[in-house]
């Protein structure tokens, strides 16, 4: 079976540092977000303490009340892909549009309160009335629905690594003849559970995450969406549809070291970056850059460092949640969509957060914005449970 080209028709975002794809960019660039307390948005007693990196309360003072804010999210950024495609969902109906969607926080479903009134045998019919919507509703299944698309859909649910694993599925998908066009991404909303969470486990900072630093001293985690449509060439062609960038090359690999913490000698990572370059067709001396998952926690970066050595020596590393925070099952996608601005408008922001080299990690990441030519990079994410995932993407003009 001959494999078919994979290319980006459209993409979208909306994040702390930009409510689209462009505004985010400039905001990894002049280290424009919103960093604060989540004030009403959580629950706990912690939220006087730990800031986190939220979405502009101006882009949701008017979600629809039947929306989580996962959901308007991914809805936003993916009517930002189609917009930028030039395509409407209706004009994509007639061709096969699978739909893929990574998620952390929103498949786990916000069951606290209910909890709470279960044991206080204080349950309401609107308790019941959401979780069977939830039950019958998977987020990709809600989304294809939403744009009535025929094709088949899939919620990707392997923790931080879900944006990326969602759109290297997408690849395969379209590679596989399967559909003619994936709409992808991840997204993922602030609530208690990971915000307690991270706290409770010791790696989360009242302090601005530092990715790679020496100063490091753990996450702040963040909100929001990305989106791509993916399509193969030929209905690229057909639909006369721009063209973004490339998803080259998919690597995944789970290690399986530790429920929530990366195996410290990166062996999961490399081998899912070996496998990402080996899709593509690529090397590390292809690379421009690598944007990391930089969490900026002790484990993590630590890890990630001695995967890059080892299997990307020389690649310069750009930490993009200084500006982003951790995004949880959205990180990936949203990466990728900074990815793919970067290449596109050949500017390598800096690390922003980062100050001071960490002698035991030997790496250091970007210290100021700089100028690119080559026009492939690899964008990685890790995940509890061991998961590793890492997808090689190029330019609008890589091919």
């Amino acid at each position: 079976m001959s494999l078919q080209k994979v290319s980006i028709a459209g993409m979208g975002c909306v994040c702390a540092c930009g409510n689209t794809s462009e505004e985010a960019f400039e905001g990894t660039l002049n280290a424009k977000t919103r960093f604060e307390l989540p004030n009403t948005r959580v629950d706990s007693v912690y939220t006087s303490k730990y800031p986190v990196f939220l979405v502009d309360p101006a882009l949701y003072q008017h979600k629809p009340a039947d929306q989580t804010f996962s959901q308007f999210f991914f809805i936003r950024a993916a009517l930002q892909a189609f917009e930028q495609a030039k395509i409407s969902p209706r004009q994509l109906n007639p061709k096969r549009v699978g739909v893929i969607v990574g998620a952390s926080v929103h498949p786990s479903f916000h069951c606290f309160k209910i909890y709470r009134r279960w044991k206080t045998d204080k349950l309401t019919e609107a308790d019941y009335t959401g979780l069977k919507n939830y039950l019958a509703s998977p987020l990709a299944q809600w989304v294809s629905n939403y744009f009535g698309f025929q094709g088949p859909f899939q919620t990707i649910a392997t923790a931080c690594a879900s944006g990326t694993d969602a759109i290297g599925l997408a690849k395969n998908w379209i590679e596989t003849g399967l559909c003619d066009a994936v709409l992808c991404g991840g997204t993922d909303e602030i609530t208690e559970s990971p915000y307690v969470g991270f706290i409770r486990l010791l790696v989360s900072t009242p302090q601005r995450c530092r990715p790679f630093c020496k100063t490091r001293s753990g996450i702040n985690i963040g909100e929001g969406a990305a989106a791509l449509l993916l399509t193969n060439v030929q209905s690229a062609q057909q639909l006369k549809l721009s063209c973004q960038g490339y998803v080259l090359g998919y690597g995944n690999c789970c290690d399986g070291f530790h429920p929530t913490a990366p195996d410290p000698k990166g062996t999961g990572l490399r081998k899912a970056l070996s496998f990402a370059l080996q899709d593509a067709g690529k090397n590390a001396e292809d690379m421009a850059f690598i944007n990391a998952h930089g969490t900026a926690s002790q484990a993590n970066d630590s890890a990630e460092a001695i995967a890059f050595n080892s299997v990307l020596p020389h690649v310069p590393v750009w930490g993009s949640k200084g500006v982003t925070g951790h995004t949880l099952g959205a990180a990936g996608a949203i990466e990728a969509v900074l990815t793919l601005q970067a290449l596109n408008k050949r500017i390598l922001p800096a690390t922003i957060g980062f100050t001071t080299p960490d002698e035991q990690l030997q790496l250091i990441p970007t210290r100021q914005a700089t100028a690119i030519s080559k026009r492939v990079a690899m964008s990685d994410s890790l995940a509890f449970g061991g998961c590793n995932a890492a997808i090689v993407l190029g330019a609008c003009d890589a091919a």
